[in-house]
């Protein structure tokens, strides 16, 4: 049930039904017991989906005899009031206010059975209408819409928004996130609907825009990040799949998402929830407050929340604690002298004097490599890698206040502000040091003779503080605040609304990284002096100090070379708009047709500086992203609704977006939207549109300074010349690259299209079916090294023309010793190449039903099944099924998830079971070597159920017991996952099963 505020009363409503726009009311069948009447009303709203709006002081004290039996909304309110003292005028079929009777006439049945409208109350109240830019709640725009509610959110154990939103049916793409470890954004939480990227969905804030992360998604790509929204602020977020552009602008191509806040209250709320999981780790706290009132003229509402959680650490669960094959904690790897050497290692060194047991616990001991490895003993532990975290540390600050002045009844001045300040701490796992610093990244015993390769990974213990004193850190500060005005002209039926906004993000993240020198210092301690250079194969020499070498190194030595490094990130966005809208503009025979137009100009922001550090090479092997700029933004845009006939709908909008960068120039941009809705019948609804959107070039794309990667190459210039057949690991070899903006870019294009139907066949049934295809062109993206290597032995073998443009860019951009020598570096650039297409089929069924006397029950059922998904890396290539080819992909192809809530009469009990499965996902022979391969398949469907309970011991207190994850379901067992983690940490998670207790208190007059 939502809690409302309408014209300064309070008001219960339930949310509506599928088909929220009929003007006929149906039957209910009405179970509500005997006792106080606000407590009837509840259950009454509840179990009719239907809205009550009176003054709280109205009811209070009342008793009513209840209702029970199949009526009309008007009859069981008759029957409810009856002996109250009470009556009802009705606004439309399923709104009605409540009255003394000495104040309102009785409708007599008849007027009630017709639901004569009276006119509503005016207010200058902003209406948060998402997907339109009419602000009328009942207008329709032919748009598949999903809500979620802060009931829902509450009862399925959702923790925070990132849980929210990646439970959707919708999310099928593989993400990263804090359970992907050693990743650029270990501290966000991206969400991508359809398989496609994080870039191509917008997430707005009351339907406003909200600033990307400032760090880059996979170091290359502009995002927004769900990980500071304050879930207990939140009051109800809407989905909206497909394009929108015609209404939002850039980046409405997979989605958009609009999380509503709490608007208006009277009276207060606290919620205080704590958790922590059966297998330990993770213990959660969480304690928000909303308070709301009406001074007067001004409208005051503001809301505190504190978040705070502990880590979750591999050790910590069964599946990550131990490495199947040891973990190496030191090794020296001999590669032979200049006679035997080969390229590939002969053997280990055996430890002089043992090794250090007492590291990683006391797990570090001698080991036999195993193949194909190369034969000898190692120091490893089965410790290593679960001294990694899967879920951060975090501490979270949200602050939001909303005021609001009314200057006159025609003229009102607002303003908005949220703050959120958060903390996250994450260990990525252990590193190691190695020779790859030194010529050929291998160094000479002058006494033997031998080409060594030294490697070490530092244990706990080795650390000051240990692993936990070593966590990498990161600060972020989110902000969105908006300060502007709006009223109605009169009774013209004319609104306006116009505001200024600033939203930015301000990361911080400080990595304790190793200064090259200087541990390059420490272990040249242990090679000794520099003897002299190999003249045959310029490999430094050196009488090595092994069992130096396998010894710990102390605290103090660690010190001595890691240095928290900061790395800085700020992205804002300026926005000015005025709209201009009227819901009743003429008269057709369905109804008022709706019109908005809307005038908007700004300017946006992506700045990420280089550690000076990074840019003079003085950290050891860590890779690093940096850039910056500004554009500025203009765009109009209308809608117009037009209800032809009382069964026929048309929604048209249509927006121009102009960019400018001073360094790349101007971009336009025209996209439009036309929607249609058919009601051949009342229980019966058909909805179809088409919409073309796009995104603006990321401004990383056009920004970013020149970013070093490292890649395994395969050289298909040397597998022809060797005539092989198979160009496998024989030509490959790891080269370096690097990424370059381009400034010239320009926008991508998409077009969707969906067509659907909802229907209710009966009363409490709500059905509905979609069909969705969106087609991406022009995407931008980094050049694809492989595709560059192919054209580029192309072109030397002369099977392309090697004066051609493609020729002249691939053999500039391959950099190889001599002419045909092996590679040395490539260079890419991000360019519009890439072209997308999914098709999906939607679908959803709600069934509302009395058991008996027992009360309420509510059954939920979603489904997303992904019939097709494409990628074209760039023209001419053979698109890849995203859905069926592993190697490029591990996305889900269907999502299900289902609810039963069972609501006690009265309200007093209720109780939810929430299921979510994933579909089967490739494993991980499949990953590596593709699904027609030897052992690739895919791994079973992944199920987890949610309960939970909550019990009013009085109408202002809510206790709830919350279990996530009931059977302690890990990911999908995958045999063949021989690499740590052992599991896909894009796809899933090893949290288990988690308990939380919370108690929700209302205090005053509360409504939102």
């Amino acid at each position: 049930m939502r809690p409302l505020l309408f014209g300064g009363i309070a008001v219960m409503s339930m949310p509506p039904p599928a088909l929220a726009g009929e003007s006929t009311a149906k039957a209910q069948t009405y179970t509500v017991t005997a006792g106080p009447l606000r407590n009837a009303l509840d259950a009454l709203a509840a179990q009719g989906d239907i809205q009550l709006v009176y003054d709280p002081a109205l009811v209070a004290g009342k008793i009513t005899h209840g209702v029970s039996g199949r009526l009309l909304p008007a009859d069981a309110l008759k029957q409810l009031l009856a002996g109250t003292g009470l009556s009802w005028k009705s606004i439309n079929a399923a709104t009605f206010v409540l009255e003394p009777v000495a104040a309102l006439h009785q409708p007599s049945e008849a007027a009630a059975a017709k639901h004569a409208v009276v006119e509503q109350p005016k207010t200058l109240n902003t209406v948060t209408v998402s997907g339109s830019l009419i602000s009328n709640a009942d207008i329709q725009t032919a748009t598949p819409t999903i809500t979620i509610t802060a009931a829902d959110i509450r009862a399925r154990g959702f923790n925070n928004l990132s849980d929210v939103l990646q439970n959707l049916v919708l999310a099928t793409g593989s993400v990263q996130g804090p359970q992907a470890a050693r990743t650029f954004t270990q501290g966000a939480q991206p969400v991508s609907l359809f398989g496609l990227g994080p870039q191509f969905t917008l997430i707005l804030l009351d339907g406003k825009p909200v600033a990307n992360f400032g760090r880059l998604y996979n170091g290359s790509i502009n995002f927004a990040s769900v990980a500071n929204f304050p879930v207990g602020l939140i009051d109800h977020i809407d989905v909206m799949p497909g394009g929108a552009s015609s209404i939002y602008g850039s980046q409405a191509i997979g989605g958009v998402i609009n999380i509503v806040t709490k608007s208006h209250l009277d009276g207060g709320e606290i919620s205080v929830r704590a958790g922590g999981y059966s297998n330990s780790g993770g213990a959660n706290q969480r304690i928000s407050g909303v308070y709301g009132h009406d001074f007067g003229k001004w409208r005051v509402l503001g809301a505190l929340e504190f978040d705070s959680a502990s880590p979750i650490w591999g050790y910590q669960r069964s599946l990550t604690a131990n490495d199947s094959v040891p973990g190496l904690q030191a090794a020296v790897l001999d590669y032979g002298t200049a006679h035997t050497f080969t390229g590939n290692a002969l053997g280990n060194l055996t430890p002089p004097n043992g090794c250090a047991s007492q590291l990683f616990g006391g797990s570090t001991m001698p080991f036999p490599a195993q193949p194909p490895s190369p034969p000898g003993t190692y120091c490893g532990s089965r410790k290593v890698d679960g001294y990694t975290t899967y879920s951060n540390q975090l501490r979270n600050v949200d602050g939001m206040l909303k005021l609001a002045y009314k200057v006159s009844d025609h003229v009102r001045l607002y303003g908005d502000a949220m703050v959120n300040w958060q903390e996250q701490r994450w260990f990525p796992g252990v590193s190691d040091w190695a020779t790859d610093d030194f010529p050929h990244q291998l160094v000479e015993d002058a006494t033997t003779g031998h080409y060594l390769y030294f490697e070490k990974s530092f244990a706990p213990e080795e650390m000051p503080g240990g692993v936990v004193g070593q966590m990498d850190r990161q600060n972020d500060l989110l902000y969105q605040a908006d300060i502007g005005a709006n009223g109605r002209w009169g009774d013209s039926g004319w609104d306006w609304d116009i505001y200024y906004l600033r939203t930015g993000d301000r990361t911080e993240v400080v990595e304790p990284l190793w200064i090259k020198s200087k541990i390059d210092a420490v272990f040249g301690n242990m090679l000794g002096p520099l003897v002299g250079v190999d003249p045959q194969s310029g490999v430094n020499m050196y009488n090595p100090d092994y069992a130096a070498f396998f010894r710990p190194i102390t605290p103090a030595q660690y010190a001595s070379f890691a240095r928290g490094v900061d790395e800085f990130s700020n992205t804002w966005i300026n926005d000015t708009r005025a709209t201009l809208s009227n819901a009743s503009l003429f008269a057709l025979p369905g109804g008022d047709a709706g019109f908005a137009v809307l005038a908007e100009g700004g300017s946006e922001a992506w700045y990420e500086p280089l550690n000076p550090l990074f840019t003079q090479g003085d950290i050891f092997e860590h890779a690093a992203t940096g850039g910056g700029g500004q554009r500025f933004h203009a765009a109009t845009a209308f809608e117009l609704n037009l209800p032809l006939l009382k069964s026929l709908t048309l929604d048209l909008s249509g927006r121009y977006d102009y960019y400018s960068v001073d360094r790349s120039g101007d971009s336009r941009k025209f996209t439009y939207k036309m929607g249609v809705e058919y009601r051949p019948v009342d229980s019966l609804l058909l909805r179809a549109n088409y919409t073309t959107s796009f995104k603006a070039p990321d401004l990383s794309s056009i920004f970013l300074g020149p970013t070093d990667f490292y890649t395994t190459a395969t050289d298909y210039y040397f597998c022809a010349q060797a005539h092989s057949a198979t160009c496998g690991t024989a030509y490959q070899y790891n080269i370096q690259g690097t990424t370059l903006a381009n400034p010239k870019l320009q926008p991508t294009s998409a077009q969707s299209w969906t067509t659907g139907v909802v229907w209710s066949p009966m009363d409490g049934v709500d059905l509905s079916l979609d069909y969705l295809h969106i087609a991406i062109q022009n995407e931008v993206v980094q050049q694809d090294v492989d595709l560059l290597l192919r054209t580029d032995a192309q072109c030397l073998l002369g099977q392309l023309d090697a004066t051609s443009a493609a020729c002249r860019a691939a053999l500039n951009q391959v950099q190889r010793q001599g002419s045909h020598g092996s590679i040395d570096s490539v260079t890419t650039y991000y360019a519009n190449l890439a072209n997308e297409v999914t098709k999906s089929i939607l679908g959803n069924a709600r069934y509302r039903f009395a058991l008996f006397h027992l009360g309420m029950v509510t059954l939920q059922f979603d489904y997303n099944d992904m019939l097709h998904h494409t990628y074209q890396l760039a023209p001419g290539q053979a698109p890849i099924n995203q859905l069926a080819n592993a190697l490029y992909s591990t996305e889900f192809k269907s999502i299900t998830s289902g609810s039963i809530t069972w609501t006690s009469p009265g309200g007093r009990w209720s109780s939810t079971v929430y299921g979510h499965r994933y579909g089967p996902s490739p494993n991980y022979v499949a990953t590596n070597v593709g699904i027609g391969s030897l052992g690739a398949a895919r791994v079973s469907p992944w199920i987890t159920l949610n309960a939970s309970a909550t019990y009013h011991p009085t109408r202002n207190l809510a206790l709830s017991l919350l279990i996530n994850n009931l059977a302690n379901k890990m990911p999908p067992n995958d045999m063949g996952y021989v690499q740590y983690p052992y599991f896909n940490d894009l796809n899933y998670n090893i949290y288990g099963r988690e308990f939380m207790l919370q108690a929700d208190l209302r205090l005053g007059r509360v409504g939102h």
